[in-house]
């Protein structure tokens, strides 16, 4: 299973069904990164070329 990470978001999926749920159980905070943190991580912190490195 995996969340969203993204503000405002709350859906689940599930890898093993490939099901997806609008929502599912609270989670402990934090529910997701800072409104005002880009995306994929904190800026001047993730290498210009960062979608090339991923294997």
């Amino acid at each position: 299973m995996i969340r969203s990470y993204e503000p405002g978001e709350a859906w689940f999926w599930n890898f093993e069904t490939s099901e997806l749920y609008d929502s599912g159980p609270a989670l402990a905070p934090p529910d997701a990164h800072p409104a005002d943190q880009p995306t994929p991580g904190p800026a001047g912190r993730v290498p210009a070329n960062w979608a090339d490195t991923l294997r």
